[in-house]
């Protein structure tokens, strides 16, 4: 139990300090889908109007690369090319083997990347990884508005002058965002609290 909520725990200061992040896996994804991948794979100057050798198309289902033992099928590639190119090609069969070439290589690098850190990451470093991404995920179900902050915002204020505060209060605009993290993560641990089984013996 005491692991959990310091995962939990971890998770949030995670997401108070860089809520902004994102995990391994949409980094690679935000990064492959930029229209140049400079320093990596370039297929900016592909070749929209380039012609196989051989006019043959594979089954979608075809295996058309390993990378460590991981298959790569030809439907994959078929998707991504076309999420590449903006529609402009869609079949893997239809660029010359050097861009074929730099298509494998994009869909191999999250590939490897994870190979890696399955490798390198203990248990627990996964856990918060894992704990990370469901918290960003859910937290991205949340929606408060300026208003919502507002009300917590003057509550927060009210309470400092009961207790005469002598800090100076910041404006409103300077800790809304603050806030409304602040909003989201009672929200998310609320939700859980309340669904929890939770018996101490």
């Amino acid at each position: 139990m005491t692991k959990i909520f310091m995962g939990v725990g971890v998770s949030f200061a995670l997401m108070i300090t860089s809520v902004s992040a994102d995990d391994l896996k949409n980094s690679l994804t935000d990064m492959l889908n930029t229209k140049e991948t400079s320093g990596i794979v370039d297929l900016g100057n592909i070749n929209l109007d380039a012609k196989p050798k051989q006019p043959k198309t594979r089954s979608s289902k075809a295996m058309i690369a390993t990378v460590n033992g991981h298959k790569i099928i030809k439907k994959e590639a078929d998707s991504y090319l076309q999420e590449r190119t903006q529609g402009k090609v869609t079949d893997f069969d239809h660029l010359p083997p050097e861009q074929r070439s730099r298509l494998i290589q994009e869909l191999a690098l999250p590939i490897i990347v994870l190979d890696a850190a399955e490798k390198e990451l203990t248990e627990e470093e996964k856990q918060a990884v894992y704990t990370r991404t469901w918290m960003q995920k859910e937290a991205r179900k949340i929606n408060v508005t300026d208003e919502e902050a507002l009300r917590v915002y003057d509550q927060l204020k009210q309470q400092a002058k009961e207790h005469n505060a002598t800090q100076n209060i910041p404006s409103f605009e300077s800790v809304k965002d603050k806030l409304k993290i602040q909003i989201i993560e009672k929200t998310l641990v609320d939700k859980l609290v309340k669904d929890a089984k939770i018996e101490v013996l």
